[in-house]
Formats: structure tokens, C-alpha cells, sequence
């Protein structure tokens, strides 16, 4: 084997025990295929929705806080 060969096999056990302990922690391991894809999917709607919040809303409503001070002022 060479060195890349290695690599890659290194590469391949990491991903799969990875993803063996997603499907044990997630009990993916026992559903069928299209129950997965769907889980995987909702999975997947639930962190976009995550990352807009974040990224729309909290962090846009932080950088306004630190960028002027009628937000204190109104506050008080």
C-alpha cells in the first residue's frame, strides 16, 4: 500500500465510525431506507432554519447593539 492508499483508508474508517455512531446515537440504524432519507431531510430543514435564525436575526440584531447607542438610550 502507499502512502495515499493509507490516507484514504484512514480518510474511509473515519467517516464510517463516525457515521456509525450518527446512526447509533440517532437510532438510524433501524429504519428503513426512506425513513431515513426523510429523517435525514428533516434533519437537514431543522439546522437551515438554525443557521437563518442565527445568522438573520441574532447576529444582525447583535451588530446593530454594538454599532450604535441610541439602543441604550432608547432603553432608558
Amino acid at each position: 500500500m502507499t502512502t495515499v492508499e493509507k490516507t484514504e483508508r484512514k480518510k474511509q474508517n473515519f467517516f464510517s465510525y463516525w457515521y456509525m455512531r450518527y446512526e447509533m446515537a440517532t437510532e438510524m440504524y433501524m429504519v428503513e431506507p426512506w425513513e431515513k432519507v426523510v429523517v435525514h431531510a428533516l434533519f437537514a430543514v431543522v439546522f437551515l432554519l438554525f443557521w437563518y435564525f442565527n445568522s438573520a436575526i441574532v447576529i444582525s440584531g447583535i451588530s446593530r447593539l454594538r454599532n450604535t447607542s441610541t439602543h441604550v438610550e432608547e432603553i432608558l
